[in-house]
């Protein structure tokens, strides 16, 4: 008879296990597709990354690391004067189901390279992102490094014009 209820509990915790499970994917653990940075020249200590991002609910990208560089920033291209401007913010809008490209008009930079990239690196990064109630996930991605020149670079960079990069913290 106590083998029953044991056996019950146990299906009970384990569907609970499952639940949780369940609600922790449907959160919007992010999915990043596509990241790269060009190897650098020698001298060069900094790179930038360009990648695709999603997740499932509205959040925003709040950090990056990597351990080859120093730091890691999240940078966009700003109009500014008449002049395009590069500048570091503190976030990203990420809005549910929607794919976010880094890539010409936003990017990862990082700065104070420990080595050189070499085509065929992979570079560990670190990404973290804040939902509205304040819950942060991180996932780890390689992005690949690839020749410094190739004729195919121009097509690899994502058209920006038109691109909703949201809001910023600014």
């Amino acid at each position: 008879m106590n083998r029953g209820i044991i056996s019950s509990s146990g299906r009970i915790l384990a569907i609970m296990a499952l639940a949780l499970c369940a609600t922790r994917v449907m959160a919007g653990e992010p999915t990043v597709t596509g990241a790269w940075a060009k190897a650098t020249a020698p001298g060069q200590d900094s790179a930038s990354v360009y990648l695709h991002i999603n997740v499932r609910k509205d959040a925003r990208l709040v950090a990056v690391g990597s351990p080859v560089a120093d730091r890691a920033e999240i940078h966009v291209m700003k109009h500014e004067n008449g002049m395009m401007m590069m500048r570091q913010v503190e976030d990203l809008a990420l809005p549910a189901n929607k794919e976010v490209v880094l890539g010409s008009g936003s990017h990862l930079m990082l700065i104070g390279l420990k080595k050189p990239l070499k085509p065929g690196d992979r570079i560990p990064l670190v990404l973290t992102v804040e939902y509205a109630d304040k819950h942060r996930e991180s996932t780890t991605v390689s992005a690949e490094v690839r020749p410094l020149v190739s004729g195919h670079d121009e097509h690899d960079m994502p058209d920006m014009g038109g691109h909703d990069m949201g809001s910023h913290g600014d």
